[in-house]
């Protein structure tokens, strides 16, 4: 299955061309776009995060079928979170909490029209330690994470992409053939870290056992298809080169979107929480992430010797089950919401051919090319950035790529950290500066399990443009690689490292000794000695400059802390008197308040 996706989805004219005779073919490429809205507006009218309100962006597929929704065509894209990351089939219960990049519960609600007709079968994944409904305790049977976050309080959240903590290790999930098959594949981002990461004897942030992990990019086949989430405020393009070998006909275009946090008087299913974590842990993760389901774009067109005509959509025609249980699609009905950025409201009118819509369909021309004697597109000439990134952004400047002298269809951007950036299970902290690429290791044969990022838009060849990075982890090395397309391929993909730097806090960053000695920052009194920090740090400039020398010094520390349990067990022995101290100050401040504030 992987190698028909790769072939349809990804090599453009490449297919259409082999089977040619006389060798000259005219590539045919339908184009679609949308605008994604979003839940809240500023005073400027751009978009803003609301952490009462968490907007983590619309989860879309698209698909071809034919119009009496007899044959499944092809899948043309499926954001990063269902399609590379496997939110769809990983571990936790449906219902947990969620939060910005939150690392548990199988969301089958997600995108649920396209995956039952899609109709590939995975087997479950479910917790390594069989506690599928809880949310922490998880480290021995955890491993290094690259994409997800620890589960963060709504305090901690700042924006949508900062995560609240260094490196976090994760469950990785094993399979459960006793469960009914999923409709989603497990994420396919993982690199075999297996000979980097060697279990140490005592570890606060986990362990290294990574489940069944390594056979999830093998059953994962959504990989070549996955795309960034589309950014609000900006017209997403997305092309499809239409196989040689689909027959004239009617065929229809559809585009399933989704959202978390979308809920109404209708739709709004509370979150699970284990009893047995109440008292701790009812502060992490949010509740209200179910609720209004799926909502699908129809766009009907022929295909014909003639160009396929401009046509648009003005409307939704269907929804989803909120469960993710069926596939069935719903006639639209007044239960759906129609505000910005909610339930019909998640995509906006955008200009295109065919007038103000939400979604635009057309054929655009693709030069006519004889592949037996052109090429495919030169690879992208990069350059290596030689000053200090950002902590969760990165940047760097290439040279557009030239198909035969034309402009290229388009690019394809990818990233990842790399195995060796991992020691022991953890972060190496890199240096500044990007590093050549022949002074790494690189398996290029993983690139299509890369997180996809935002493609460059294209230019006249040999102009330069410059490629941000975004939502990266702070302090991280990552490998990027990106390639053009052309009418007979793909180019050579050009590999860089890039560097983010050290985060600018306006919060003391966590208890990492305390942490290490307990083994985990959401231990509940690791989370009691961050509390009475932070209040102190507030209102008290000496408290804050002590914390900030902290945060320098501590790291090293809590790595010497974290490799011997007696060093653990007799610092959580010397921190008891100061547990109990905070206790009762916290005791006696929550006692002024509620008399009303009085000292």
């Amino acid at each position: 299955m992987r190698g028909r996706v790769a072939i349809i989805s990804v090599s453009l004219c490449a297919a259409l061309t082999a089977s040619s005779v006389a060798g000259a073919q005219s590539c045919r490429l339908l184009q679609y776009s949308f605008e994604p809205d979003c839940f809240e507006r500023g005073d400027s009218g751009a978009c803003r995060f609301d952490a009462n309100h968490p907007d983590l962006g619309t989860q879309i597929a698209v698909w071809v079928e034919s119009a009496d929704g007899s044959v499944f065509v092809d899948t043309l894209m499926a954001t990063n979170a269902v399609a590379l990351y496997g939110i769809g089939n990983r571990p936790g219960r449906w219902d947990l909490r969620s939060g910005p990049r939150f690392p548990y519960g199988r969301r089958p609600m997600a995108l649920p029209m396209w995956a039952h007709r899609r109709g590939s079968l995975y087997d479950a994944i479910v917790m390594d330690d069989g506690r599928d409904d809880w949310l922490t305790f998880h480290e021995p049977a955890s491993s290094p994470e690259a994409y997800f976050c620890r589960p963060m309080m709504q305090t901690e959240i700042v924006d949508a992409v900062t995560c609240a903590s260094g490196t976090f290790h994760s469950v990785k999930g094993i399979f459960d053939r006793t469960l009914p098959h999923s409709y989603y594949p497990p994420r396919g981002d993982l690199i075999n870290w297996g000979s980097v990461c060697v279990p140490p004897v005592s570890n606060g942030q986990g362990g290294c056992d990574f489940g069944d992990a390594r056979q999830f990019g093998i059953i994962n086949d959504l990989d070549v298809v996955a795309t960034a989430t589309p950014a609000y405020d900006q017209l997403f393009t997305g092309t499809w080169s239409i196989p040689s070998s689909l027959a004239d006909g009617d065929y229809a275009l559809f585009i399933e979107v989704n959202k978390e946090f979308d809920d109404n008087s209708f739709f709004s299913h509370p979150s699970f929480i284990n009893p047995n974590e109440v008292a701790n842990f009812n502060a992490y993760g949010q509740s209200g992430n179910v609720g209004q389901p799926s909502i699908l774009y129809r766009l009907p067109f022929q295909l014909s010797p003639a160009p396929v005509a401009a046509t648009v959509a003005t409307s939704a025609t269907a929804y989803g089950d909120w469960t993710g249980v069926s596939g069935d699609a719903t006639p639209l009905d007044a239960q759906i919401s129609a505000q910005s950025g909610s339930g019909q409201g998640r995509l906006r009118i955008s200009d295109g051919p065919g007038g103000p819509a939400l979604v635009h369909l057309v054929e655009v021309p693709c030069a006519l090319v004889d592949c037996s004697v052109a090429v495919a597109p030169e690879s992208p000439r990069v350059d290596e950035p030689t000053t200090v990134q950002a902590a969760t952004s990165a940047a760097f400047t290439f040279r557009q790529a030239s198909d035969n002298g034309a402009p290229v269809i388009g690019y394809e951007l990818r990233y990842v950290i790399p195995a060796s950036s991992f020691t022991s299970g953890s972060l190496v902290k890199p240096t500044p500066y990007a590093t050549p690429v022949s002074s790494y290791t690189l398996d290029e044969t993983t690139f299509t399990r890369w997180t996809a990022a935002p493609a460059p838009a294209v230019a006249a060849p040999g102009a330069d443009s410059t490629v941000t990075l975004a939502d990266l982890l702070p302090e991280t090395e990552y490998a990027v690689g990106l390639r053009a397309k052309g009418a007979c391929g793909w180019s050579g993909i050009s590999f860089l490292r890039l560097h983010t730097g050290e985060p600018r806090y306006t919060k003391l960053s966590g208890c990492v000794i305390a942490t290490a000695a307990y083994g985990s920052d959401l231990d509940p009194d690791v989370a009691l000695l961050r509390r009475e920090r932070d209040w102190a740090a507030e209102r008290s400039g000496l408290i804050t400059l002590a914390g900030l020398l902290y945060g320098r010094s501590a790291p090293p520390l809590a790595a010497m802390v974290a490799r011997s349990d007696i060093t653990r067990a007799g610092l959580r022995t010397l921190l008891r008197p100061v547990l109990a101290t905070n206790r009762a100050v916290a005791a006696l401040r929550s006692g002024a308040a509620s008399d009303g504030g009085r000292d």
